[in-house]
């Protein structure tokens, strides 16, 4: 077992980072809490590997974490020594979100075991290491309060397995996909996470109301409702849902209390909503006082399925001519090879995105190789859907 480091204070920080600085490749993970316990998404443990020894480093203790991290974050920006994630993506948007961090060199385990291309997507870490190294490793601490302090020696334990088998199941993985062809597959996968950015969502209650299927009549409503629901929650530093749920909020839009005395006596509600000032907020929102500020409209590449439904006639035939050409194709590189490589070439998603913008625009080229040598093989014609529409 490799030594386990619990590290709290800015100089062993720094002291882990000279040591790391120093090797080709760091396995790493995050441990944070997502809206669970706290307001936002809050960094709670970073786990790294150097294949010696499993650092621990607590953000929590930190006087000043951005800057008392930055010697990590050096790391993690330096092209010349490889990060060996599994399931990389929310790890490397809350870095750029809230730290401002974009990695270099990165190496992911499940983009590997996605481009085996042996079952469908999305295998957990647990999963995968007891699938390709033949160990169970316990995840019962998965689901635990990582801001809560102090750590037991279970989420320790939990948090360094997350990174203790990573350059053993990376290699592995690599020599599959050496051996079937692939690992130029991988290559390009990984070096477009270089690329993944955190963006603001402007409208997060959108997507929200479309869940509860809230009327046009019922949107703004909805949305002053939930504005007011973060900006509670924001103050009290709690996740939204321990504000009001989301059930409730959609029940509140269509049976909104009619007085202040109706809002008071509301269930469901963060005691601090029935008190000023936010009680006044509530009372503005009552069917005879609420004035209905119009939901801004949509700017069309931000619209469901806004390239369809503008088509019609030989445009719309001639869509639907690249669609059936894709599906023919997609069936193709199934009876070729296999379904998981043809939904990988061509998902639903890709499909879509093709038939506009054209697979050239689309497609990693390791995926337009496989199309075009399967257009190539079944006599089809690949220009007809290489170019935008």
């Amino acid at each position: 077992m490799s030594a386990i480091h619990y590290l709290t204070t800015a100089a062993e920080v720094q002291q882990a980072a000279h040591t790391l600085a120093a090797a080709p490749r760091i396995a790493i993970d995050l441990e944070f809490d997502d809206m669970r316990h706290r307001y936002g998404r809050n960094l709670a443990l970073i786990q790294v590997f150097d294949g010696q020894t499993v650092y621990l480093i607590d953000p929590l203790p930190l006087t000043n974490p951005a800057q008392d991290l930055e010697p990590l974050w050096a790391i993690l920006r330096e092209p010349a020594v490889a990060k060996v994630f599994h399931s990389c993506k929310s790890d490397i948007l809350l870095l750029d979100e809230v730290y401002g961090v974009h990695v270099r060199n990165i190496i992911d385990t499940s983009v590997q075991y996605t481009l085996l291309a042996e079952s469908d997507n999305n295998i957990s870490l647990g999963r995968l290491i007891q699938a390709e190294l033949g160990l169970e490793v316990d995840k019962g601490e998965q689901k635990s309060n990582w801001l809560k302090r102090p750590l037991t020696e279970a989420q320790k334990l939990y948090a360094a397995n997350d990174v203790l088998y990573l350059f053993e199941l990376t290699d592995r993985l690599r020599d599959k996909l050496v051996a079937l062809g692939r690992q130029h597959w991988a290559d390009e996968e990984n070096a477009a996470l270089e690329e993944v950015r955190y963006t603001r969502d402007e409208r997060p209650y959108l997507r929200i109301a479309g869940k509860y299927r809230i009327l046009p009549q019922e949107l703004p409503l909805f949305r002053d409702l939930y504005m007011l629901r973060d900006q509670v929650a924001r103050q009290l530093d709690r996740p939204p849902y321990m504000v009001f749920a989301n059930d409730r909020l959609s029940e509140l839009v269509r049976d909104t209390p009619r007085n202040l005395n109706d809002w008071k006596a509301a269930r469901g509600l963060h005691p601090d909503l029935k008190r000023p000032p936010y009680l006044e907020q509530l009372s503005a929102l009552s069917p005879d006082k609420f004035v209905a500020v119009p939901e801004p409209a949509q700017a069309g590449e931000q619209r469901r399925f806004p390239f369809r439904r503008r088509l019609s006639g030989d445009k719309a035939a001639r869509a639907d001519a690249r669609e059936q050409l894709l599906l023919q194709l997609k069936t193709h590189i199934t009876d070729d090879v296999n379904i998981y490589v043809a939904n990988l070439v061509l998902s639903n998603r890709l499909v879509a995105d093709i038939i506009e913008l054209g697979a050239e625009q689309v497609l990693r080229p390791w995926q337009k190789t496989i199309l075009q040598e399967a257009a190539e093989r079944h006599g089809l014609d690949y220009q007809f859907i290489a170019q935008p529409f």
